[in-house]
């Protein structure tokens, strides 16, 4: 936001009310910015966006995270129309939560599309598109965290073709290559001793770092969160030894789980009702080698 102030180009900002804390920030930037701010509801705002496009006279929106659809009637007003900011690979990675996904699916490569708003969700022209690569250590924090420095960068490189006179050149997206991810599902999340391997769970435990508190698992009936994990190799026979049962469990070695891949998960980070901490503090409420976890 501050670059389109530097660029003189910034004239207001809208939220959405369900995050109070960030609604609350934007509000007094607006304020210390002398920018027309309105502060959405799900009931009202569409009422309320054309009025404050009435007010502000916008040539273009910019949206990011924005949490409900915008009618035509709505995103037709400004001369350029809405252009949405999608922390994704458009048209593969549609849908509520990319970021997600693409950790979720060990995807090598990520990015950020920056696409015209139209009547369906992520179907619309391609103003922008940029991959950065993603590795396995990579959690949801850290790769939003990069899709939105992409986003800075590609907002800043249009609004300067913008006010030299250049028209936004946009591409329709391939529909043949659109795939649709819905909203993540408590079933998502589950860890399924017996069919997935250490790789795939760590995936998926990255993946909710930090939107969630770990991912669910069961343990001596104790609910508690897997917040980062790490594969270890493991020494021995491992050949009778189910999946999801603790190994070791100690200070020198960590808590360490046995995958049915034949390797350990390390439990680097948990979550429990009495904080955040390494696995092997598990064994303060408990929880040795032989216990087996379940989802």
């Amino acid at each position: 936001m501050m670059r389109l102030v530097a660029e003189n180009a910034l004239c207001g900002i809208a939220t959405a009310d369900n995050n109070p804390e960030v609604a609350a920030l934007f509000a007094a930037q607006a304020q210390a910015l002398d920018a027309a701010y309105c502060r959405l509801t799900a009931k009202t705002f569409k009422q309320q966006l054309s009025a404050w496009i009435s007010e502000t006279q916008p040539d273009v929106v910019f949206v990011m995270t924005f949490p409900w659809r915008i009618p035509a009637s709505v995103y037709s007003l400004p001369r350029l129309g809405f252009l949405n900011f999608h922390y994704g690979l458009l048209p593969q990675m549609r849908g509520a939560d990319p970021i997600f996904e693409a950790i979720r699916q060990q995807h090598t490569v990520a990015g950020t599309t920056v696409h015209v708003i139209d009547e369906g969700l992520d179907t619309g022209p391609i103003v922008a598109r940029e991959e950065i690569p993603v590795n396995a250590e990579m959690t949801y924090g850290m790769l939003s965290a990069q899709c939105a420095y992409l986003g800075e960068k590609m907002c800043l490189a249009m609004v300067t073709d913008l006010k030299a006179g250049k028209p936004l050149a946009t591409v329709a997206q391939d529909e043949s290559q659109a795939k649709y991810w819905p909203k993540v599902g408590a079933e998502v999340l589950a860890i399924r001793w017996d069919d997935m391997d250490s790789t795939t769970i760590k995936a998926l435990v990255k993946s909710c770092n930090p939107i969630a508190k770990g991912v669910p698992i069961t343990i001596n009936n104790w609910k508690i969160g897997l917040c980062e994990v790490m594969e270890v190799n493991l020494d021995g026979n491992t050949a009778n030894i189910k999946p999801g049962t603790i190994i070791v469990n100690d200070v020198p070695n960590g808590l360490i789980v046995y995958c049915k891949d034949g390797k350990g998960l390390r439990l680097e980070v948990v979550y429990t009702e009495e904080g955040y901490f390494p696995g092997y503090k598990l064994s303060f409420f408990g929880i040795n080698a032989g216990m087996i976890l379940t989802s």
